[in-house]
């Protein structure tokens, strides 16, 4: 795999720590979800801590389906480097808050990717699986075919250190996303799963 190196995006982080010791270990994404669900970060608290964590690697708030007002109080707040959409958004409502922007596509089959037809000024993707069909794992066919899109496209969906390896070294993605793989409760990281993933996507097999 020389030459190649797959990009790492630890995602759903709640915690300073949990996020510095993800960039000792090699991450080079920090995913922060601003959106409803069991690893939401409510922007008091990242307010309190956003200062000390770590420089240089760019921190992405992730949104769904989020009126205008709340997606630009969190940018009121908080420094981010992306926004990431997953929901209904449309390409002008992305590209209304001046930053690079990382469009979600849930797919279950390559007929799913055709979403992001008309994506093209994205910066990244990320294709996952639908929430639905959480627990699973993304379809090889699917992330075979995600790795060949037109723009760097990141690989997420039942993610975790028993295969990341596998399917990295198989499709070669531009880079991979977890978060519920690397977890001990929601928001929450289990750190030796965490290190697991980053060697294992890294190519480092114990």
């Amino acid at each position: 795999m020389r030459g190649y190196r797959a990009r790492i995006k630890i995602c759903g982080l709640t915690d300073p720590v949990d996020a510095g010791v993800a960039v000792d270990l090699g991450a080079d994404l920090l995913g922060f979800v601003f959106a409803p669900g069991p690893r939401q970060l409510p922007v008091e608290e990242a307010f309190r801590f956003w200062m000390s964590l770590p420089r240089g690697v760019p921190k992405i708030g992730v949104f769904k389906d989020q009126r205008e007002e709340q997606v630009r109080s969190v940018l009121s707040a908080l420094s981010l480097d992306y926004l990431q959409f997953h929901g209904n958004e449309s390409p002008e409502f992305c590209r209304s808050f001046g930053l690079p922007v990382i469009r979600a596509c849930s797919a279950r089959s390559v007929e799913d990717l055709k979403f992001l037809d008309g994506w093209g000024f994205a910066d990244l993707f990320l294709v996952d699986l639908p929430k639905e069909d959480a627990g699973g794992v993304l379809p090889r066919d699917v992330a075979e075919a995600a790795a060949h899109l037109a723009k760097p496209t990141l690989l997420a969906g039942g993610l975790d250190p028993e295969n990341v390896g596998d399917l990295v070294r198989s499709v070669r993605p531009y880079g991979v996303d977890v978060a519920r793989g690397v977890e001990r409760e929601p928001g929450k990281k289990d750190l030796g799963k965490m290190r697991l993933f980053i060697e294992r996507a890294r190519g480092v097999v114990e």
